[in-house]
């Protein structure tokens, strides 16, 4: 603890016994309870822990009749919550066509349900891959019928059926 001097006001450590500037003898600090048992520093009543040295001052509530533990210090981190990112609500007019542009198995159809799988919507994600799925089965169900010879090979390397990008009339 910081003292002054009462003859030249100068202030100190209570370290010392003697004031540094007028030599002025400090009265001697009784050793109470308050007292640290590794140092012997003297502390505040209220201190849990020695100020000098951090040494928790278990005696002193023992000297008190008091039998409660060293109350820990708790130190309450709170963390913002960053604020909740709302997806922008995808256009329903892209889903619906995405659906009928898949169901007939058009190349524009795989592009929307790439291009809603890419959202950040969980909707339009959802939505996304259920066209997707269905433009699967479809390449499944003609590689299927190719390879069990119900559709011929001409019909599959006829150009304006691939440039129509529609797989139905097969």
């Amino acid at each position: 603890m910081i003292r002054r001097c009462p003859q030249c006001g100068t202030a100190s450590d209570d370290i010392y016994g003697f004031c540094i500037r007028c030599g002025y003898e400090y009265p001697k600090i009784p050793q109470d309870q308050s007292a640290c048992p590794l140092c012997g520093y003297p502390n505040p009543d209220e201190a849990d822990f020695c100020v000098k040295c951090g040494t928790p001052l278990l005696f002193k509530s023992q000297f008190e009749g008091a039998h409660t533990a060293v109350k820990p210090i708790i130190i309450k981190k709170e963390i913002a919550a960053e604020p909740a990112v709302t997806p922008k609500k995808t256009s329903r007019f892209i889903i619906y066509l995405g659906y009928i542009l898949s169901i007939l198995g058009s190349i524009i159809g795989l592009i929307i349900a790439i291009y809603l799988i890419t959202r950040k919507d969980p909707n339009a994600k959802k939505h996304g891959y259920i066209q997707l799925a269905i433009i699967i089965f479809y390449i499944v169900l003609i590689a299927v019928l190719y390879s069990m010879g119900a559709i011929p090979p001409e019909i599959i390397t006829q150009y304006r059926q691939l440039l129509a990008g529609n797989f139905t009339s097969l």
